[in-house]
């Protein structure tokens, strides 16, 4: 009888799934087939074709694709579930948020691979490094909030980390590795907007924003907020205080820092209270992003120019 492992839906799920394949290869548990839900039809047949496992194997790993159409795990068949000492492991790869409900009854008898935890932007340079060590390469605190700071989903930030540690080939990634090979065209032009911004250069935010106007305005609200997160907190707060919230957002003053670097120019073109000002609106933007008033490009561009034009710089 089978030992049963569940992956719930995520955007990590298929590395999820290849490390727990690997991770079962290498203790003796081969993968034996790949198939979806439908070849079996129900739990029963699932179960029944557990029972005989492949010719010439003792052991063997199948993985069910989008095992939710199986609908609720019967009752009669839990008696027959083994620990993961089995012969026999299925893993149940879900393509909805039905793991749960579906297999509520046996939830304790099982293994749950859930999504994993989102980490905050504050603290993605801090959780690249600490992967970076982990995996036994090395990367620049600046290459690392840059590339934490411009890509949004995390698996495909994980993805860029692997990709620029086998391009580095043994020394340590750089900011000049991250901007050269970890951007297309649209990604550079954010970067170019983001430092433009701060460095207070409105010719080169205006080219910027031509192409970065073709997509979706969200994403570099969100990447120039974070860029002046740092900003906003130097302008809140003074002396020891400054400091110690500095270093809980992930930007610690006694180190060199890229985007606390260029939050610091941001403040000295700008001023405190136009940045404050500039973060609040932020906010209201995005909120109203999410309902049916939303303001778009336009409203980003009237609160950016506001910022860029607070001290009659431009």
């Amino acid at each position: 009888m089978p030992h049963l492992i569940a992956i719930e839906s995520s955007e990590s799920q298929r590395r999820q799934l290849s490390e727990k394949i690997q991770e079962l290869a290498k203790k003796g548990w081969p993968l034996n087939g790949r198939f979806e839900s439908e070849h079996f039809g129900t739990w029963q047949a699932l179960f029944e074709n557990a029972i005989t496992p492949g010719l010439f194997v003792e052991r063997e790993l199948i993985v069910i694709e989008s095992a939710e159409s199986f609908g609720v795990f019967p009752d009669e068949l839990k008696t027959f579930l083994e620990d993961d000492k089995s012969d026999c492991i299925i893993i149940l790869v879900f393509s909805s948020e039905s793991a749960s409900k579906n297999l509520k009854s046996i939830i304790d008898k099982i293994e749950v691979i859930k999504p994993e935890a989102q980490v905050p932007p504050w603290k993605r340079q801090e959780w690249l490094m600490s992967i970076a060590k982990r995996d036994k390469f090395a990367i620049t605190k600046e290459a690392a909030e840059l590339l934490g700071d411009s890509i949004e989903s995390q698996e495909e930030l994980l993805s860029e980390l692997h990709k620029l540690a086998l391009y580095a080939d043994g020394r340590e990634i750089n900011i000049d590795d991250v901007q050269n090979l970890s951007f297309d065209e649209g990604g550079r032009a954010q970067i170019i907007f983001l430092d433009s911004v701060c460095d207070n250069k409105p010719s080169e935010v205006a080219r910027a924003l031509k192409y970065l106007k073709t997509g979706s305005m969200l994403p570099v609200l969100a990447a120039l907020t974070n860029r002046l997160r740092p900003a906003m907190i130097i302008s809140c707060f003074q002396g020891k205080y400054q400091d110690s919230a500095l270093k809980a957002s992930g930007s610690d003053p006694a180190k060199k820092n890229y985007a606390l670097v260029k939050s610091r120019t941001a403040m000295r073109n700008f001023g405190a209270e136009a940045v404050k000002k500039f973060m609040a609106r932020s906010a209201r933007l995005s909120f109203l992003e999410k309902t049916n008033r939303a303001e778009g490009w336009q409203g980003f561009e009237l609160i950016l120019w506001e910022l860029m034009s607070s001290k009659n710089l431009i």
